[in-house]
């Protein structure tokens, strides 16, 4: 600067892009200081150096400048009053990639209800608008919302994915902390008067384990705008659904008894108690692998007995295969065949030399339990034998399903006792035994639903047709069929005679015309007269006849009849 009062202005430009915070003013700060000369060395008899200029110590060398932005959107008064309102969060499932469904609510209207059977992934339906509170006073808020953020903090059971929207113009942009806990999704800058945005947060579901029973996110809406915004929670209860489903099967589904009544203590061998049969229960995982940890367990209520204590299925064998690891067989409880009889032996060499393909054929049986018909008149006539209706008493086998990733299959093999069939129903029709099974949870887990967690497996039982041939019918039985027959025979044919069946039918006698028959020499007869003279006389047309019931032809000498005058053959009367 020079000695006089005149100033210098300096031009100063600065630009700067994406600018987020357009409310607070841009500060600007100017200081200012002396240069200090560089002293030199005085030579001697020199004069004083001259006076250096100093600051005036009671005036701030520094000055502060503020540039505002131009508050469109704000207002006249300029202050942006925003009115950010969450007016819809509630949990979706996904239907597709930009389709969602939203979940079921409980009684209260308050909390989804989310069902894990199979779903990776969870929906969460957010909708932000930016209106005025009142709308008869437009102006005392809902001004445009700077930095319009949308804070979302989630559970350790749900992670973020991603973000849809049905528009994609108003798609936001989510970021993510490293594990995905904490996402924020920018709304605009500035989110304007009147707007609207909709979008679906895609939320994944690895980490709900079966001890997970709700959900809650937490969401905060966040501007630099003047508004006091408050946290809102979203929550939804677990229901673990298992996706496992059971079916069970016996092979024969027929069995049929016979022979003589023996003891339990007669018993040495499974083939000493009756016919045989296989049952196969067979547990289906349609979902995603759930780790179990031990608490489900497949039970089959076995008929062991009737309700007065007789044997009634005999179990010999049982086999779980699949849901202990891989190409592990698992133990059921309690342990079959508690009379430790011997296992035939046919049996046991057939499994030793099968291949586990070949296991799932069915096995042969005793030839009476496969070929004979069993009509559906003796189905009408059925006992039910069923612990659930107390004509059964059954012991319930149980085996633990540790893990298994699609199916688990259990074997059940057992015996028919004979010996109580022939006591107390050889003189029943037909009876049906029937075999329940089911998956049950032992955990202290209230929110554990199963799905077509039970079945109902019956075996028809029959008496054998060849125990009923060798017992015969009692001779009275025979006598009064022979009886019955014999007077239905006695009224059918009474009732026939009083209809007249057994009545001739007589018809009259034709009456036949009697003819008198005169003979005519051959010499009279008109043809012997023509063949002689070699004229044909034509017919008198005129002559009358006589034809009468009395009237008979005449007759030539020869037999034939004699024609008259007309050609005819002349009558007479007798």
């Amino acid at each position: 600067m020079g000695q006089d009062d005149s100033s210098i202005c300096v031009h100063l430009s600065s630009s700067q892009e994406n600018v987020k915070d357009k409310l607070r003013a841009i500060v600007v700060t100017l200081s200012y200081n002396l240069q200090t000369p560089r002293l030199r060395r005085q030579a001697p008899g020199q004069g004083l150096p001259a006076v250096t200029p100093i600051l005036n110590a009671h005036q701030s060398s520094t000055q502060r400048a503020e540039i505002h932005f131009l508050k469109q959107g704000c207002g006249e008064d300029k202050v942006c009053q925003s009115n950010l309102q969450l007016v819809r969060a509630r949990f979706c499932a996904r239907v597709s990639d930009s389709e969602f469904q939203p979940l079921p609510m409980d009684a209260d209207g308050t909390t989804a209800l989310f069902a894990l059977s199979g779903q990776p992934v969870i929906g969460l339906e957010l909708t932000v608008t930016n209106l005025p509170s009142d709308p008869a006073q437009p102006q005392a808020d809902g001004d445009d919302a700077h930095e319009a953020q949308l804070l979302v903090t989630l559970p350790a059971s749900l992670h973020y994915s991603g973000v849809r929207a049905l528009d994609p113009a108003e798609k936001p942009l989510c970021m993510s902390n490293e594990n995905a806990s904490h996402v924020e999704c920018e709304l605009g800058n500035p989110m304007k008067r009147g707007a609207q945005v909709t979008f679906y947060l895609i939320l994944s579901t690895s980490g709900i384990t079966i001890e997970t029973t709700e959900l809650e996110v937490e969401l905060l809406l966040a501007t630099i705008s003047e508004q006091e915004l408050h946290p809102i929670s979203v929550r939804a209860r677990v229901f673990i659904e298992l996706p496992l489903s059971i079916a069970g099967v016996a092979v024969p589904q027929q069995l049929f008894f016979s022979g003589v009544v023996r003891g339990e203590s007669a018993m040495k061998s499974e083939r000493d108690i009756g016919s045989k049969v296989k049952y196969e229960v067979t547990v289906s995982n349609q979902g995603q692998s759930l780790n179990t940890l031990g608490s489900a367990f497949l039970n089959i209520m076995w008929p062991h007995e009737i309700a007065n204590g007789k044997w009634l299925l005999y179990p010999m064998r049982v086999e779980l295969e699949g849901g202990q690891g891989p190409r592990r067989k698992g133990l059921c409880s309690p342990r079959p065949n508690i009379l430790h009889l011997d296992v035939d032996s046919r049996d046991r060499r057939r499994r030793e030399l099968e291949q586990p393909k070949q296991e799932e054929h069915p096995e042969h049986l005793e030839p009476s339990t496969s070929w004979w018909p069993v009509s559906s008149a003796e189905k009408k006539k059925n006992i039910t034998l069923d612990c659930a209706r107390g004509t059964a008493n059954c012991v319930v086998f149980s085996c633990p399903l540790y893990s298994f990733d699609r199916a688990a299959v259990l074997h059940v093999w057992g015996r028919l006792w004979n010996s109580t069939f022939l006591e107390e129903y050889s003189a029943v029709k037909s009876l049906e035994v029937t075999v329940r099974a089911n998956i049950t949870m032992k955990s202290s887990i209230k929110n554990l639903v199963l799905r077509d967690a039970s079945t109902v497996i019956p075996v028809m039982v029959y008496l054998d047709p060849v125990a009923v041939v060798a017992e015969g019918v009692p001779w009275w039985v025979i006598l009064l069929a022979v009886l019955a027959g014999l007077l239905v025979l006695a009224l059918l044919v009474l009732l026939m005679w009083k209809m007249g069946f057994f009545k001739r039918a007589r018809y009259p006698e034709a009456t036949v015309p009697q003819y008198h028959a005169v003979k005519i020499p051959r010499e009279d007869r008109q043809q012997f007269k023509e063949e002689k003279t070699g004229t044909i006389l034509r017919n008198n047309w005129g002559s009358p006849r006589r034809e009468g019931p009395d009237a008979h032809p005449i007759l030539a000498a020869d037999g034939h009849p004699e024609p008259g005058s007309d050609g005819h053959p002349m009558s007479s009367t007798a």
